[in-house]
């Protein structure tokens, strides 16, 4: 199941009226389940191309020279898998929809208790960045289900809109059929035309005979 918080979370504005929202609920899953940790935009913005960033800042650099790993790195139009922790290549991706509209956040697959921790979303372009905390309870039993998930952007009609839209079905039906019409009166009346010429083409060459003969 995919367990999603609605954002509510305000970061500092930008410049240009921009805004990072996150969540500013824990993020609570139980182990196994694939759960979306909630970062936009506001107003809307496209990220296509940006770079977005998400990592750990529990966790220190690691190596010699203290290479900073990220949880998910999105580049150039792609996924920079070399700047990834290993553990989250398989486990992690971004809405190629979403990045359209400055939807970043980050879904995480099959979450184990050693995802449980702060995340932080930054977006260079923009140089401001969001923090989500994500804990994984063993005991934590999810009311959102993945058919919840997926049908939350789904648009339910008026009965205004419902009566406009059946207009317009009627409407396009009604043409199809006259245009169907109209493609075999034509058609007929090709037919007609083609007939009537060979007739008088025969009665032509019949008179012609008629006239030879005497």
């Amino acid at each position: 199941m995919i367990i999603f918080m609605k954002p509510n979370k305000i970061f500092p504005v930008l410049p240009g009226g921009l805004q990072l929202i996150g969540s500013s609920q824990p993020i609570v899953a139980a182990p196994g389940d694939d759960v979306i940790l909630p970062c936009r935009v506001d107003p809307e913005w496209d990220a296509v191309g940006k770079t977005v960033e998400w990592s750990r800042p529990d966790l220190r650099p690691t190596g010699p020279q203290k290479r900073v790993e990220y949880v998910f790195v999105y580049r150039f139009r792609k996924t920079d898998r070399d700047m990834m922790m290993d553990t989250y290549i398989q486990r992690t991706s971004l809405s190629q929809d979403g990045l359209r509209r400055g939807d970043v956040s980050l879904t995480i697959r099959n979450v184990s208790l050693q995802d449980q921790g702060r995340f932080r979303c930054f977006i260079p372009r923009l140089g401001i960045e969001a923090e989500l905390l994500l804990v994984v309870d063993p005991n934590f039993v999810s009311t959102t289900t993945t058919e919840m998930v997926r049908h939350r952007n789904l648009i339910t009609l008026t009965p205004q809109e419902e009566t406009s839209r059946n207009g317009w079905v009627r409407f396009h039906l009604c043409l199809i059929v006259f245009s169907f019409f109209i493609i075999c009166l034509g058609l007929v009346s090709l037919c007609v035309i083609r007939k009537w010429q060979q007739i008088q083409k025969v009665s032509q060459i019949s008179s012609e005979n008629c006239l030879f003969s005497q």
